[in-house]
């Protein structure tokens, strides 16, 4: 399944697309596309495995 993010805190009256989850079963891929020909992909666990050291390094400063 493919789902657009909009970025729902947007001033505009339609919120602008962020990017397209891809739900295949357990496998979450966030995908944003750079350019006509061009998609940059990054797995959903990756993500909040890198938030959430960042949050940690907030918190220890």
């Amino acid at each position: 399944m493919r789902k657009s993010i909009l970025n729902l805190r947007s001033d505009k009256q339609q919120a602008p697309r962020f990017c397209d989850v891809i739900v295949e079963g357990e496998n979450v891929t966030l995908e944003v596309k750079q350019d006509k020909d061009k998609v940059e992909t990054i797995n959903w666990n990756d993500l909040v495995y890198q938030v959430q050291v960042a949050k940690e390094m907030a918190v220890s400063k």
